[in-house]
């Protein structure tokens, strides 16, 4: 594949991963259980991962960096997708922190392109994202603690 192509799917995968996150994440803490939603949004942000490796092979000396931010990533949102599996008495925070995570990694992503002659942009989805989400942790909805 050509330097375009792989970029071209790294785009719209990051697209779909960006609109698909939210609503997949309220499904899996609405159902209790990983959704087809939960999936598309797993394949979105796996497709975005491996295609930002794939660009770090055109200029390893300036972008090997993004290898181990795209695999922790994608850990993210398998943590939130096994999180949503496992149904133990915390569940939603994994689903919470998973999803959360790779949605806020994409962000974060969007950021490092649009404005990165500002270095602190980046931080933005991370605090105002992280801070969010653990607030929902610490103060989760009745029905996601309910046996």
């Amino acid at each position: 594949m050509t330097r375009g192509v792989i970029l071209t799917v790294h785009i719209a995968a990051g697209v779909i991963g960006l609109l698909v996150g939210p609503f997949a994440l309220a499904q899996a803490l609405r159902a209790r259980r990983p959704t087809r939603l939960g999936a598309t949004y797993h394949a979105a942000v796996l497709v975005v991962c491996l295609t930002a490796v794939g660009l770090t092979l055109y200029d390893w000396s300036g972008l090997w960096f993004f290898v181990p931010i795209s695999v922790a990533s994608y850990l993210f949102v398998l943590w939130g997708r096994r999180a949503a599996a496992s149904g133990g008495d915390r569940w939603y925070r994994g689903v919470l922190r998973g999803y959360g995570g790779a949605w806020i990694a994409l962000w974060t992503a969007v950021l490092v392109v649009s404005a990165n002659e500002w270095p602190v942009t980046w931080l933005i989805p991370t605090v105002l994202g992280g801070a969010v989400i653990e607030w929902l942790c610490v103060r989760p909805r009745p029905e996601w603690v309910a046996a």
